[in-house]
């Protein structure tokens, strides 16, 4: 179980972080958290396991043009640091900030629920 954490933390791309879930059997509680997060800013995500990446890339994007503030409050929230993604555009130049933002938010959400399930589970 600790090995899939060390394979979470160093993926770089939203298809392979897409695999992971569902190889980790997590989609679910994912979304779960996802939506509690989000809903603590008041924001409606309603996401399903198979569009996973593309309704977080549209909720991600209408934030980044519409309301950069609350964007990083809810980066805050979720625990993503800046510093996180400056580290990951400058190691995948050529992914939008978009998708950069999603996949931090996807994986630290992931990392929340893969804790708390490692720890249940003890």
């Amino acid at each position: 179980m600790e090995n899939k954490l060390a394979v979470l933390k160093t993926i770089r791309s939203l298809n392979s972080l897409k695999n992971w879930l569902v190889d980790a059997g997590l989609v679910e509680k994912v979304l779960e958290q996802i939506e509690k997060d989000f809903a603590q800013f008041g924001l409606s995500v309603d996401i399903h396991a198979d569009d996973i990446i593309e309704t977080m890339q549209r909720h991600v994007d209408n934030l980044l043009h519409t309301n950069y503030q609350q964007l990083q409050n809810l980066l805050y929230r979720i625990d993503i640091h800046e510093k996180k993604m400056i580290e990951l555009q400058q190691l995948e130049v050529a992914m939008p900030e978009r998708d950069v933002i999603t996949l931090l938010i996807i994986q630290r959400e992931a990392e929340k629920v893969f804790f708390k399930e490692f720890y249940k589970t003890r």
